[in-house]
This record gives structure tokens, C-alpha cells and sequence, in this order.
């Protein structure tokens, strides 16, 4: 049984497992001790001869296995420098087959080249085009299995072969398919006539053939990226790839008619009318766009399939006008008219490309001759910044300028926009749209800065002629500038949150959170969507973010709240004025009407009545309605502090001073605030001075208790209890605006009856 199992195991090329062989029976022979001797209890009393029996047979064949693994560890120490030798003689051998298989296989690649060339030499010879690029194809192939030799000199003798023939070919097509095109009269346009309709026909299959044979001698583009993966080098093409090759022996005619016009000392080469190629090649494109989607675009097929033939044209056409653009680009960089002349039209052609002619965003234009460039640029920058100030210029000294756009039609516009301010951000707008166009962010920046310095500029000059119209006054000038400080205010914030302008603000300032496109350079389009979102829905969020126009936010905001300050100053200072003689009444000498319906406003506060009515009707009719509450606010709390301190704090008061003070205040002058003061409830008009005036009109009695809890607030330590009953006491008389002191002071003014 142990031979057997050896000669099964072991043959003569794998007895090195012998170890393992015996280190295997060992342990076996290991275990049946262990049964043996009672350490493993896995057997029976009747089980153990037969276990003896196996142990004895087991130790025998371990014995045997044992002699005969000495015997092979012999025979393979024999047998080793045998063998040894023996390769060393052999190796030579070897070595002079392996060469002579790869000289085989060297002579039948070169054999394979030259069989091919030589058919398509065979091919041309004859007259069979189409033959000669079906061997062309054959030769490409074998020069794309020999991509990855070693063979550098077979490698480069194929491919100098397939650029020999690959130049031969086209040349021999493109002859032929343009001597066709001849025929078909190219490039003007196919008609819908009927001698056109035969000269298609005729010429249709003929025109198929040459077009697919040009497809077969031409580069096919990268193939698209899988779904959902985007590839910056793959599709879409860049403008100076390659235009597939039947397409641009299309376009070659084409581009020969725009040399010959656009080129030289022809009448239609003008610097100055940069327009007129532009609109030639808009006219090409609409011409022939119906042949490229329905005639050239079906032909588009295998590795061509996902090219499309009206947008290959396009970028064809575009080719040359970039060409054209450079080629006068010295000469017009320093001409400040021409120049910009060229890059308003450039802008309009582009816009034309995408919005009319629907010429995709992500394909390249010829627009990028104009920020790519340092120089150009710079140049395009600086003309912005000239023309602008040239308009701001006639802008701002415009006779009315400063007058509401829509004159008094105040329900047409609620902001009460002039005329000047609207026309400034028209500009700034305007530069928006321009450089909008521009696809890199870096190359964004600098006319972003131009507007920042063009707002700046605009406030300094708002907050110079601000201060000198508020020495006197309130005039139309100084609540125009108001206006205008709040509507370009407005306008910044709402531009600020647009995601143009977000990635120009995180671009500046990123984010230590933000992830990056795969350049690195910006944020990408998802995490400013989400961030976009999260502003929306969080506006401290948006407010600690900030903007790009922050500053000048910030700017414009602190104007407005100077010229309000400064408004309310004057109105508050005239009604201090007119207040001299109304604090001077007798107050504490008036006597008490029962009547109060017979009561009328003190005399001597006519002139602050009607003057405060006349300011308010103005500013009405001259501050946008969206500012009014603002300054309405201010007014009435600063009036209220005047009232009290300058008439009520001034004056004792007998029952009929607070009678007539009270009719004053919450009769007319209360009346008249809230005509204006749409937005503030009547209990909150002249708070503190109507509050006042109803602890000065007090019961007797009632005044007396008042004062009997007011008084022990005053000392040092104060009694929680007691000042909360105080508070509650005031409460209940409808004094929720004065403090506990000043309520004291106000009921000392009380002259009591004798």
C-alpha cells in the first residue's frame, strides 16, 4: 500500500514534496500515540487491534518512505550538474532560434508593409481610388499593431510609409471630390429647382463615395467619455483641432472666397468694418446649414458617428475669423476706435452664434482672442473703463440728471429712481453682459475690479455733492441722492446672490470648505449650487458670507443712513425753532374747558404744525416710498425726544395746561404724523410724550399714589417686589415707553389745585 501510494505521489520531477510527505505521515503517526496511549478518547475497546494493527503497517511504510527519499536526495544531487551542463550547451541554441524566430517575424511585418504599399501603389496606378484606400486601411492596421514594438526603425519605416500614402490619397480624393463639388457648383447653395434637383441627383452617389472614402483617410476624433464621466480633453473639440478632413475640403472653397475679400488691398478689407466678415460668415453658416444636417450629417457614421456635421462647419468658419482677427491684431490694438469698434462686434457675433445660429456654449469661439492674451486684454479693460467714464460723464451732467425717470408716476416705480443712477448702473450692467462671455475666471477678475472702482468712484462723488447740498434745506438734489444710494444698494445685493457673481466671490475668497473643479481653480458648479441654496434659506448665513460687492454695499448703505440723519436733523432743528414760543405758554396758569370738543391747537404751535406738514408732504412726494418708513421712524422718535425734553420737561402744568397739552399732541399732532406714518400704529407716534401727557392728567389721588411708589425707587437699594409693583402700577396707566424716574419727574411738574 505505501509503495503505491509513493509511486502515485512521487515521481521522478516532484520528489522535493517528499518533506512534506513525511512531516504529514509524523503527525498522523503522532495521533494514533495519542489514541494509543488514552490522551484521545475517540475509540472503543474492541477498535484498538485493528489500531494496533494500522500503527505497525503505518510505521513499516514510514520506514520504507523514509529509505526512499534518501535514495532520490542522492540520485538529484547526481543528476544536478548533469543537468546544468546540459543547459549551458544548449543555451546558444536557444538563443540563435529566438533570433532567427524574431527575424522571421521582423521580415514578415516588413513584407506585410511593403505588400500593402505596393497594392495601393498597384491601386493608383490603375485607377481605383477606392481600392487604394481599402489597402490603406489594411496598412493602417498594421502600423497600429506595431505601435507598441521595440522595433524603433521597422516602426518608424511603416509610418513614414502610411504618412507617404495617407498624404498621396487625400490629395488624390481631395482632387476629385473638389472637381465634383465643381460640378455641383459648391458652394452656393443647394435650391429647391429643378435643374439643381438633377445636377444633386447625378452627382449624389458619387459625392457619397468620395465623402467616405476622405472619412477613411482622415483622424477620427477621441472617442466620447463614458456616461456621467466628463473629460476636458474629449468632446467638445477645441477650436484648433483638426476640422474632419471631408468637411474642411468643404469649407476650402469657403475659406478661399474669405481670403480673397478679407485679405490685401480689396475694398472689402477694412479695419474699420470688422462686421462685414462677421456677417459674411453668419450668411455662410445660414446657407449651409440645412445641407450639413440632412445631406452630410447621415454620412457621419462608425468612429465619425457622434461628430456633428454643422457644428464641425461652424468651428471650420471659426477657424478662419480667428485667423483674420489676429492677422489685424497689431495693427488695431493701439487704435483706442478701431478697437473697440472690433470687440463690440466681436461681442455680437458671439451673441449671435448662441442665441440665433444656436451654436452650443461649451464649443469654442473666437472670442477668446481677446482675454487670452495679456496685451489684448488689458487693452479691452482699459477701453472699458474709458468709455465708461465718458458715459458716466454725460450721464451724471445730463439736465435731469437728477429727476425721477418716470417724472411723478410714483405707482411706476417705487423707488423714485433718477435718472443719473439708473443710467450708471445701466453702465455697469452693461459691463456685466460684455465680459460675461469671457470663459475663465481669472481672466473675469480684472472687470470685475473695473466695476468695483467704477462704484466707488460714483459714491465719492454722491457722498461730495450729498454734503453740500445738506447745509441748507432739504432739497430735490439731496432726496435724488438718497434715492439713488438706496437703489444701487438694492441692485448690488441682488447681484451679489446671482451665481455668476458667487463664483467670482469664492473664487476671490474661497471657502475652506468648498470642493474644486478638476483644475482646482474655482469651486465647482455643484458645491456653489448647494451654497447658493443654503444663502437662500439662511439670510445671516448670506450676510456673514458676504459678496463681491460688499464693499461698496457697505458704502452706499452708510450714505444712506448719513443723508437720513442728515434730513431729520434739519426737520427736528426747525421744529425746535418753532417750538421757542410753545414752551414759553403759561402752562401751569390754563384754565379747564370741560368741553374738550371746544378745545383748539395752542396758537403758538401753528408754525411747528404747519411747517412740520409742509416737510412731510415734501419728502413724501420726493424720498422713495421704500425709505420712507425708515426716515419716518427716525422722525417721529427724535420729534418725541424734542417734545419731551423742550416742551414737557421745561414746564409745570395745572389740569387745563395738561388738558390743552394733551389735546396738542394726541389731537393734531398725533393726527398729523399718522397721515404720513402709514406704518406706525398710533399708540407708538410720539410714544413718550403721550405717555406724559397721561401722567399729567392724572386724578389728583391717582398722582399721589403714583408718586408715593415712584419715590422709593430713587434710593440706592431698591426692593425687587416694590420696583416690580411700580412697574405694574405704570403699566396700568398706559406708561410702558418712560422710566421709573422719569415718570417721578414728570408728576413733580403737576401743579395741584389749592
Amino acid at each position: 500500500a505505501m509503495d503505491q501510494y509513493l509511486d502515485e505521489t512521487i515521481t521522478d520531477d516532484n520528489f522535493r514534496v517528499l518533506p512534506d510527505v513525511l512531516k504529514s505521515l509524523k503527525k498522523e503517526r503522532d495521533h494514533l500515540k495519542a489514541q494509543l496511549t488514552g490522551t484521545v478518547e475517540t475509540t472503543t475497546v474492541g477498535e484498538w487491534p485493528s489500531i494496533v494493527l494500522d500503527i505497525q503497517s503505518t510505521l513499516k511504510d514510514l520506514d520504507i518512505l523514509h529509505d526512499r527519499c534518501t535514495e532520490l536526495d542522492c540520485s538529484s544531487q547526481l543528476l544536478d550538474p548533469v543537468l546544468i551542463k546540459c543547459a549551458k550547451a544548449i543555451e546558444p541554441k536557444v538563443e540563435e532560434l529566438v533570433d532567427a524566430q524574431r527575424s522571421q517575424s521582423y521580415l514578415k511585418w516588413l513584407k506585410a508593409v511593403q505588400k500593402w504599399s505596393g497594392s495601393i501603389d498597384i491601386c493608383l496606378k490603375r485607377g481605383s481610388p477606392q481600392d487604394a484606400v481599402r489597402a490603406y486601411s489594411k496598412l493602417s492596421s498594421i502600423v497600429g499593431q506595431l505601435r507598441n514594438s521595440k522595433c524603433a526603425h521597422l516602426k518608424r519605416y511603416a509610418t513614414d510609409i502610411q504618412q507617404h500614402w495617407c498624404a498621396r490619397l487625400q490629395d488624390r480624393v481631395t482632387s476629385d471630390f473638389l472637381v465634383m463639388l465643381k460640378e455641383l457648383k459648391w458652394p452656393t447653395p443647394l435650391s429647391s429647382s429643378s435643374h439643381t434637383q438633377d445636377l444633386w441627383n447625378k452627382c449624389h452617389h458619387r459625392f457619397t463615395e468620395l465623402f467616405n472614402l476622405l472619412l477613411e483617410l482622415g483622424t477620427p476624433p477621441p472617442p466620447a467619455p463614458p456616461h456621467g464621466h466628463h473629460d476636458p480633453e474629449g468632446c467638445p473639440p477645441r477650436l484648433h483641432d483638426p476640422v474632419v478632413l471631408p468637411i474642411n475640403v468643404l469649407l476650402d472653397p469657403l475659406k478661399k472666397r474669405f481670403q480673397f475679400h478679407f485679405y490685401g488691398n480689396k475694398k472689402t478689407n477694412m479695419k474699420e468694418k470688422p462686421e462685414w466678415y462677421f456677417t459674411q460668415v453668419s450668411a455662410w453658416i445660414n446657407d449651409h446649414s440645412h445641407f450639413m444636417e440632412k445631406i452630410v450629417q447621415p454620412m457621419m457614421q462608425g468612429p465619425y458617428q457622434g461628430v456633428n456635421a454643422r457644428l464641425e462647419f461652424i468651428r471650420g468658419l471659426l477657424q478662419e475669423v480667428e485667423v483674420k482677427i489676429l492677422h489685424d491684431m497689431p495693427t488695431i490694438l493701439y487704435e483706442d476706435a478701431i478697437m473697440a469698434h472690433l470687440i463690440d462686434e466681436l461681442l455680437l457675433f458671439e451673441r449671435e452664434l448662441r442665441s440665433v445660429v444656436q451654436y452650443p456654449s461649451p464649443h469654442p469661439s473666437c472670442l477668446h482672442v481677446l482675454y487670452n492674451d495679456e496685451v489684448a486684454l488689458h487693452k479691452w479693460v482699459t477701453l472699458e473703463r474709458q468709455f465708461a467714464l465718458k458715459r458716466i460723464k454725460v450721464v451724471t451732467h445730463s439736465p435731469t440728471a437728477w429727476q425721477c425717470q418716470y417724472g411723478d408716476m410714483t405707482a411706476a416705480d417705487d423707488t423714485c429712481v433718477p435718472e443719473c443712477a439708473e443710467g450708471f448702473m445701466g453702465i455697469i450692467a452693461g459691463i456685466t453682459e460684455r465680459y460675461k462671455c469671457v470663459e475663465g475666471v481669472e481672466q473675469q477678475v480684472p472687470f470685475l475690479e473695473l466695476q468695483l472702482d467704477l462704484l466707488m468712484e460714483f459714491h465719492q462723488d454722491l457722498v461730495t455733492a450729498s454734503k453740500k447740498a445738506a447745509g441748507a434745506q432739504p432739497s430735490e438734489n439731496l432726496c435724488a441722492y438718497l434715492n439713488s444710494a438706496h437703489y444701487i444698494t438694492l441692485i448690488l445685493k441682488k447681484w451679489g446672490e446671482q451665481e455668476f457673481f458667487l463664483r467670482l466671490h469664492y473664487h476671490l475668497n474661497p471657502h475652506p470648505k468648498h470642493s474644486t473643479t478638476a483644475e482646482g481653480r474655482h469651486p465647482s458648479l455643484e458645491w456653489l449650487l448647494q451654497i447658493i441654496s443654503t444663502r437662500r434659506m439662511d439670510p445671516q448665513f448670506a450676510e456673514s458670507e458676504g459678496c463681491v460687492f460688499s464693499t461698496p454695499i457697505t458704502a452706499f448703505s452708510a450714505l444712506v443712513g448719513d443723508i437720513l440723519g442728515w434730513i431729520v436733523q434739519h426737520i427736528i432743528s426747525v421744529a425746535k425753532d418753532n417750538c421757542k414760543r410753545y414752551k414759553r405758554d403759561k402752562w401751569h396758569h390754563m384754565t379747564v374747558d370741560k368741553d374738550v370738543l371746544s378745545l383748539d391747537p395752542s396758537p403758538s404751535a401753528s408754525d411747528l404744525f404747519t411747517q412740520l406738514r409742509d416737510q412731510l408732504v415734501f419728502m413724501e412726494s420726493h424720498v422713495s416710498p421704500q425709505i420712507t418708513p425708515d426716515l419716518y421712524s427716525l422722525i417721529n422718535r427724535e420729534l418725541d425726544r424734542l417734545l419731551l425734553t423742550e416742551v414737557v420737561k421745561n414746564n409745570s402744568f395745572s389740569e387745563g395746561g395738561a388738558t390743552q397739552l394733551d389735546y396738542d399732541v394726541s389731537k393734531v399732532m398725533v393726527s398729523l404724523l399718522a397721515e404720513f406714518f402709514v406704518d406706525i400704529p398710533s399708540v407708538h407716534l410720539l410714544e413718550m410724550t403721550q405717555e406724559a401727557c397721561r401722567l399729567l392728567k392724572l386724578l389728583p389721588g391717582s398722582a399721589k399714589l403714583m408718586k408715593g411708589m415712584l419715590e422709593p425707587l430713587q434710593q440706592a437699594k431698591v426692593d425687587t417686589d416694590v420696583y416690580s409693583a411700580a412697574i405694574a402700577a405704570l403699566s396700568d396707566m398706559g406708561v410702558h415707553t418712560l422710566e421709573p424716574h422719569e415718570a417721578l419727574k414728570i408728576l413733580i411738574l403737576r401743579v395741584e389745585p389749592a
